[in-house]
């Protein structure tokens, strides 16, 4: 299974990859990675964030997801059950979206990348987000420039837009402890039944 996880910066991502991953390590084989990736790449794409604008920055961000696609993530779903992606296609929608690049011209740029088993948006609520956000010491161009209103709502029109495009989008909600332990449950009966079955 590929399964991809979305969401605004400070909603809890990293924390819900770390406990979805635990809580299905013991029965199936669990493999990481993330968005832009960790090469010299997509380092480079990270460090020069707010240099690059709009179309090119989004050509960079594609070539660099054909990249891991071809060297990692397909690779590794042939050794391991289950790969996750913390980052993926609506994190184009959304960022290079609100960077002056149409819905249709991103997905031009990524429309034959492997479609998830599974894409996960995650959300919460704008105060939520910023808590964690600021208790960050760094904020990222795009999180200084967008407020959470904005980026909240672009996720919701990414999930639809791919949602028509036959991608399996569940949206979560994750403002509470309580939220995480749901969602963690939620998908991992998605993911038992799914790999049980084949």
């Amino acid at each position: 299974m590929f399964i991809t996880i979305e969401g605004p910066n400070g909603v809890g991502k990293s924390s819900f990859i770390k406990a979805l991953a635990d809580s299905v390590k013991d029965e199936f084989k669990v493999y990481c990675t993330k968005e832009p990736t960790d090469t010299d790449f997509g380092r480079s794409i990270r460090i020069n964030e707010e240099k690059l604008r709009g179309i090119e920055y989004a050509e960079m961000i594609a070539k660099d997801r054909q990249n891991h696609l071809s060297n990692e993530i397909v690779p590794m779903l042939e050794k391991y059950d289950i790969v996750i992606s913390d980052r993926y296609i609506e994190s184009s929608m959304v960022l290079q979206v609100f960077d002056g690049v149409s819905a249709d011209e991103v997905w031009d740029l990524n429309k034959n990348f492997l479609i998830p088993d599974i894409s996960i948006i995650i959300l919460a609520s704008e105060e939520a987000i910023l808590k964690r956000l600021l208790e960050r010491n760094v904020m990222t161009h795009f999180e200084k420039c967008m407020t959470r209103k904005e980026e909240i709502n672009l996720y919701k029109k990414a999930g639809i837009f791919l949602t028509d495009k036959g991608y399996n989008v569940v949206e979560l909600t994750n403002d509470t402890i309580d939220d995480l332990k749901n969602n963690i449950a939620k998908i991992c009966g998605m993911i038992r039944q799914a790999l049980t079955h084949n």
